[in-house]
């Protein structure tokens, strides 16, 4: 045999390996993702229920809330009338004037106190 028939040989022998090495590598790969398939599909699995009960739960906020604000505008609505009504009725509008009237004749005799107050302190020290 000669020098080039062994290193043939060799060679041979080396690129078998090779692809041994390269089936064995490509099956674990393979295998890898083979099972991280799997775990997607169990996570979509696992998903779906999750993301109805979510649905749901948005769907009845969402009908909570706009319940709310229905009463909410309700209850607005019936404030307003009350206000207006409150407004326009007669005896309160005049028992309003009233206090106004009252409290703008206390603030005069008030300022009518200080000013005989400090009339009579300035008429003493004189």
């Amino acid at each position: 045999m000669t020098l080039v028939n062994i290193l043939l040989i060799v060679l041979i022998v080396s690129a078998s390996a090779l692809c041994l090495f390269v089936i064995v590598y490509l099956k674990r790969i393979f295998e890898q993702v083979e099972a991280v398939r799997r775990d997607i599909h169990q996570l979509v699995e696992n998903t779906i229920p999750i993301l109805s009960n979510l649905e749901e739960v948005t769907q009845r906020a969402n009908r909570i809330v706009t319940e709310a604000e229905g009463y909410w505008e309700e209850i607005d609505h019936s404030i307003r009338n009350l206000r207006g009504k409150l407004s326009n009725f007669g005896p309160w509008n005049k028992f309003r004037d009233a206090q106004t009237q009252t409290s703008e004749l206390i603030k005069n005799l008030r300022s009518i106190t200080k000013g005989i107050f400090a009339f009579w302190s300035e008429y003493k020290h004189r």
